[in-house]
Protein backbone atom coordinates (compact mmCIF):
# COMPACT_ATOMS: atom_id res chain seq x y z
CA UNK A 1 0.00 0.00 0.00
CA UNK A 2 2.65 2.37 0.78
CA UNK A 3 4.47 1.60 -2.45
CA UNK A 4 1.05 2.33 -4.30
CA UNK A 5 1.04 5.87 -2.49
CA UNK A 6 4.67 6.78 -3.06
CA UNK A 7 4.02 5.92 -6.60
CA UNK A 8 0.79 7.90 -6.96
CA UNK A 9 2.62 10.95 -4.95
CA UNK A 10 4.71 10.72 -7.79
CA UNK A 11 2.60 10.85 -10.47
CA UNK A 12 0.67 13.60 -9.25
CA UNK A 13 4.22 15.97 -9.08
CA UNK A 14 4.77 15.09 -12.41
CA UNK A 15 1.32 16.30 -13.42
CA UNK A 16 1.69 19.48 -11.84
CA UNK A 17 4.95 19.64 -12.95
CA UNK A 18 3.60 19.34 -16.62
CA UNK A 19 1.12 21.64 -16.31
CA UNK A 20 2.32 24.37 -14.44
CA UNK A 21 6.18 23.95 -13.95
CA UNK A 22 7.18 23.38 -17.39
CA UNK A 23 5.17 26.36 -18.78
CA UNK A 24 6.28 28.12 -16.31
CA UNK A 25 10.15 27.57 -17.42
CA UNK A 26 9.73 28.73 -21.17
CA UNK A 27 7.33 31.74 -20.41
CA UNK A 28 8.33 33.00 -16.75
CA UNK A 29 6.27 34.95 -15.01
CA UNK A 30 3.82 35.85 -17.75
CA UNK A 31 2.51 33.04 -17.51
CA UNK A 32 0.61 33.85 -13.84
CA UNK A 33 -0.70 36.58 -14.94
CA UNK A 34 -2.66 34.98 -17.00
CA UNK A 35 -4.06 32.64 -14.50
CA UNK A 36 -7.81 34.31 -14.12
CA UNK A 37 -8.11 34.60 -17.73
CA UNK A 38 -7.18 30.72 -18.61
CA UNK A 39 -10.07 28.27 -17.37
CA UNK A 40 -7.81 24.98 -18.61
CA UNK A 41 -5.50 25.97 -15.91
CA UNK A 42 -7.44 26.77 -13.52
CA UNK A 43 -9.73 23.43 -14.16
CA UNK A 44 -6.05 21.35 -13.99
CA UNK A 45 -5.35 22.76 -10.75
CA UNK A 46 -8.26 22.25 -8.67
CA UNK A 47 -8.08 18.06 -10.48
CA UNK A 48 -4.53 18.16 -9.26
CA UNK A 49 -5.74 19.50 -5.80
CA UNK A 50 -8.61 17.14 -5.46
CA UNK A 51 -5.46 14.37 -6.16
CA UNK A 52 -3.68 15.25 -3.66
CA UNK A 53 -6.59 15.59 -1.21
CA UNK A 54 -7.95 11.77 -2.10
CA UNK A 55 -3.85 10.76 -1.59
CA UNK A 56 -3.76 11.97 1.79
CA UNK A 57 -7.32 10.51 3.17
CA UNK A 58 -6.78 7.05 0.95
CA UNK A 59 -4.58 5.71 3.92
CA UNK A 60 -7.65 6.41 6.33
CA UNK A 61 -10.20 5.18 4.04
CA UNK A 62 -8.62 1.83 2.58
CA UNK A 63 -8.32 0.51 6.20
CA UNK A 64 -11.98 1.10 6.99
CA UNK A 65 -13.15 -0.49 3.39
CA UNK A 66 -10.50 -3.76 4.01
CA UNK A 67 -11.14 -4.07 7.57
CA UNK A 68 -13.30 -6.39 9.43
CA UNK A 69 -16.73 -5.26 10.94
CA UNK A 70 -15.46 -5.17 14.56
CA UNK A 71 -12.55 -2.95 12.78
CA UNK A 72 -14.49 -0.60 11.19
CA UNK A 73 -16.57 -0.01 14.13
CA UNK A 74 -13.97 1.14 16.39
CA UNK A 75 -12.29 3.13 13.45
CA UNK A 76 -15.82 4.93 13.16
CA UNK A 77 -15.90 5.36 17.01
CA UNK A 78 -12.27 6.75 16.99
CA UNK A 79 -13.42 9.24 14.36
CA UNK A 80 -16.39 10.42 15.98
CA UNK A 81 -14.67 10.94 19.38
CA UNK A 82 -16.62 8.43 21.29
CA UNK A 83 -13.55 5.60 22.34
CA UNK A 84 -14.74 2.71 24.56
CA UNK A 85 -16.68 4.75 26.51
Amino acid sequence: MMLLLIFAALLIAFAAFCAFGLPYMLIGPRMLDEWRDNREQQIMGGVIVGAIMLLVVSPFASSALISATAQVQVMADTFVGQGWS
